[in-house]
């Protein structure tokens, strides 16, 4: 369980940011408190209103985004707030609100999609993906030499189904509410009714592989099983593409992992583009892989799927290269080669292939098992939470401050005393 909690709940009063499209962070704020702490949200568009108006301490902010940097501080000045609390990092008023948490020296935590997936959340302080502190506890606990036992969860039942509503609900509201926030700006430059409309599309374009992928799948694993290499693809949009990646575009990872393939991958080896289920409404990379490709030559050799059972792709392939998706972790579990092309927390020598690309084809480096079990163990200690933003939250019960405070190192105290300085 994440050792962030305790200090989230050292707060007297926390403001919670923009959460996840649906109820969670009202959830969240009944827990804190059930934890004496007086909770806040900002709303900042019909979505974020439709689902926190009930809240008792909740404010719209309707400014610019040039505008929220000073109505935030004036906000945390005049509410005495000692912690930040947001979903994402890198989203444009959550980039502005940890400025203003380092400056004022309150705390800021931020909660995004598990790390270890399905039945995980991860929840940490100063920020989250390759912005963690993660590498640091990691080297900590590696010399203390202890054992790692077994990691224990309960299956959080997320529902898809849920998700699909909320978002429906969330864009729909923040379309009606449009002419209240008039100055609002998404993390994903597009306006409500466009999201609305990919949603839609995601949907349908779900029902038609439900239909279709099962059995082409199944062809093409008993004719290449343990012969190809899978290529996840990512959400286009995502931060993980736009901040933690140096080509920025999708397309231009695809290109490249393709004509690396076509030039160092062994001529009986095949290739398998794996979309991502949250990109399948906004884009569809078919026609750009075919052109691919066809231009490098190996038409034949290149697959293209998206709602397919990943462990099952996984399983019986040669490797995995990502650009720094949560799968590359899935992928480690399985004790699949990885390749990361971007920047990721889990990119360390003994898990990750730290040869060129052009090389992993020819020489996979292999997984070493026992200190996979290490890293996993350490990341879900230190920043994961048993639970689900449309499900269960089984950490919410289990949440004990003796143990979590006995599990913190040192090197925590100091991060959380230099952020405050």
């Amino acid at each position: 369980m994440s050792v962030h909690l305790d200090e989230l709940l050292s707060s007297k009063k926390v403001l919670l940011l923009q959460g996840p499209m649906g109820d969670y962070f009202n959830q969240l704020a009944q827990w804190l408190e059930q934890h004496q702490i007086e909770t806040f949200k900002v709303n900042f568009n019909g979505g974020d209103w439709w689902f926190h108006h009930q809240c008792q301490n909740a404010y719209n902010f309707r400014g610019r985004v040039g505008d929220f940097n000073l109505w935030l501080q004036d906000f945390i000045n005049a509410h005495q707030i000692d912690a930040l609390l947001c979903f994402g990092d890198c989203r444009k008023y959550h980039r502005i609100a940890r400025e203003v948490s380092l400056k004022l020296g309150i705390g800021f935590f931020a909660c995004e999609e598990g790390y270890i997936r399905p039945n995980y959340i991860t929840f940490e302080q100063d920020g989250v993906n390759f912005f963690s502190n993660f590498k640091q506890y990691l080297a900590a606990q590696a010399e203390t030499g202890e054992a790692r036992p077994a990691v224990h969860y309960d299956v959080v039942h997320n529902s898809y189904r849920k998700m699909l509503c909320c978002a429906f609900v969330y864009y729909l509201m923040w379309i009606l509410a449009s002419w209240y926030f008039p100055h609002y700006k998404h993390h994903r430059g597009m306006r409500p009714d466009q999201e609305l409309y990919y949603w839609l599309i995601s949907g349908y374009r779900r029902l038609k592989n439900y239909f279709l992928e099962p059995r082409r799948f199944q062809g093409f694993l008993q004719q290449h099983a343990k012969q190809y290499f899978v290529f996840a693809l990512q959400v286009h949009n995502d931060f993980q593409i736009r901040v933690h990646s140096d080509l920025k575009k999708m397309e231009s990872y695809i290109e490249k992992v393709i004509r690396s393939f076509s030039d160092y991958a062994d001529a009986e080896h095949h290739l398998v583009l794996k979309h991502h289920p949250m990109d399948r409404g906004y884009r569809n990379y078919a026609v750009l892989i075919q052109r691919c490709a066809a231009q490098y030559g190996i038409s034949g050799r290149v697959h293209y799927f998206c709602d397919i059972h990943l462990p099952t792709l996984l399983k019986n392939s040669r490797g995995m290269v990502t650009i720094n998706s949560t799968t590359g972790i899935q992928a480690l579990y399985h004790e699949i080669p990885v390749k990361v092309l971007g920047r990721a927390l889990y990119d360390l020598p003994r898990l990750t292939c730290q040869h060129a690309l052009d090389q992993f084809w020819m020489q996979p480096t292999a997984v070493d098992a026992g200190y996979f079990h290490f890293f996993r163990y350490s990341l879900i200690e230190y920043s994961q939470l048993n639970g689900a933003y449309y499900g269960l939250s089984p950490w919410m019960q289990r949440y004990d401050r003796q143990v979590i405070m006995s599990q913190k190192p040192c090197f925590l105290n100091n991060i959380n005393n230099k952020s405050a300085s």
